[in-house]
């Protein structure tokens, strides 16, 4: 891991395309990532892509897994069938789903079509991003249903029983009770779900190729390594990747900290 690390950064400081030999020019490759807007906008998505994703996954996950504590008749079939998109390749698994949504012959565009609603997903910007927004959720809701079941099957019934002895309600028994128990398996999601959305790269590629608006950071550094061939700009792109996500992160670093401090 560090020496490519290393080289990254290295060549972020150069020139350097395929069958060249790198040559310095300073900070010329961040000057031109830092200027230029089509990086910027996928700044903008790939956060807003993450603030509408993370709240969908946790409340999804959460009712999910607490259903599946609760069911009794074919629990082992619901749970094989919530963890069908997370265990499918995510090329394949984007294929289908976005096959759901084509014009004319895609079965949610038909269904939409029977109550009037002509919708044309790949047409502009707002139901493209729903489109990729309702991929993420369907493709990363099932590990978070995995992660919370396993929580909620290890959670102690007696605070639920002393709490419902003192008269909570459903909502304090979840609120005072269920989340705290939760509260480091959350934090444990958030991270890696945060981690998988700002690196996001296949749904985008395989249903809109970044266009209206819809180009993630991996896909912009993606097109600028191997469609511009300008690998300096593109190691470029990926430093500032990893800084951006330690400052997206630091947060919930500093939580996870002080909780193992606590606990020690």
């Amino acid at each position: 891991m560090v020496l490519p690390l290393l080289m990254t950064i290295g060549l972020s400081f150069s020139r350097f395309s395929f069958g060249q030999t790198p040559t310095l020019n300073g900070f010329t490759n961040y000057i031109n990532v830092l200027t230029d807007d089509r990086f910027w906008n996928s700044v903008r998505w790939t956060l807003t892509y993450i603030v509408f994703t993370l709240p969908l996954q946790l409340v999804l996950g959460y009712v999910i897994a607490t259903f599946l504590t609760q069911a009794r008749f074919l629990r082992g079939v619901f749970v094989s069938g919530y963890l069908l998109p997370f265990i499918v390749t995510p090329v394949v698994g984007t294929l289908v789903f976005s096959w759901l949504f084509k014009d004319k012959w895609g079965f949610y565009s038909y269904l939409f079509a029977q109550i009037g609603l002509d919708i044309k997903w790949y047409a502009s910007e707002i139901p493209m991003k729903a489109l990729l927004i309702m991929h993420g959720v369907w493709s990363v809701t099932p590990f978070v249903i995995l992660v919370m079941y396993a929580g909620l099957q290890a959670m102690p019934y007696e605070p639920i029983e002393a709490a419902i002895m003192d008269g909570a309600t459903t909502w304090q028994r979840v609120r005072y009770v269920v989340i705290p128990h939760l509260m480091p398996l959350i934090t444990f999601v958030t991270m890696i779900n945060i981690m998988d959305a700002y690196r996001v790269f296949d749904s985008v590629y395989v249903m809109t190729r970044g266009l209206f608006k819809t180009e993630s950071i991996m896909y912009y550094n993606y097109e600028v390594a191997f469609g511009s061939q300008n690998l300096g700009r593109a190691s470029a792109v990926s430093v500032l990747m990893v800084l951006g996500i330690f400052v997206v992160l630091i947060p919930l670093l500093r939580r996870t900290y002080k909780e193992q401090r606590e606990t020690r």
